[in-house]
């Protein structure tokens, strides 16, 4: 029998990564500087902006997302009031999911049909229904992420 052979290595190779440098930044970057500029706005303007951006009726903002009066709703929207934390975070996740909604879709409208049609992802329900928790902006947002980079797979 004959003895194995030993492996030899006769060249030294030195390996290089040939890739142009660049700088990658998550999407999470460009959502805590929108909160962070949203929270320094008052109670006034960002539920201005949350019927401005989303074109829903107060009612509906009111009952269906913030689950409040719409009379508690229109409070907050006109005065300085100091609004509770929750509804406050709720409404700056709406502005910020919003806004890129409007990107992805190209218009508001387009991006409102979008949360009222039922959807796989949301196993066939539509996804306006989980605005009214944070969890659910969440969800949705992910999803607008997914649209906006091709992976809907």
């Amino acid at each position: 029998m004959k003895p194995p052979k030993l492996f030899e290595d006769k060249k030294e190779t030195t390996l290089v990564v040939n890739e142009p440098i660049a700088m990658y930044y998550p999407s999470s970057t460009f959502v805590k500087n929108n909160v962070l500029d949203n929270l320094a706005k008052s109670s006034k303007e960002i539920f201005n902006e949350v019927v401005m951006k989303t074109g829903l009726t107060i009612k509906t903002l009111a009952e269906s997302i913030f689950e409040i009066t719409p009379k508690t709703f229109i409070k907050y929207k006109n005065n300085e009031t100091k609004i509770p934390s929750r509804i406050t975070e709720l409404a700056i996740e709406i502005n910020v999911l919003f806004d890129l909604g409007t990107t992805v879709f190209g218009s508001s409208d387009v991006f409102n049909s979008w949360l009222n049609k039922e959807n796989q992802f949301f196993n066939n329900v539509k996804p306006s229904v989980f605005l009214n928790t944070s969890t659910g902006i969440h969800l949705i947002y992910e999803e607008l992420k997914r649209i906006e980079f091709g992976a809907t797979a």
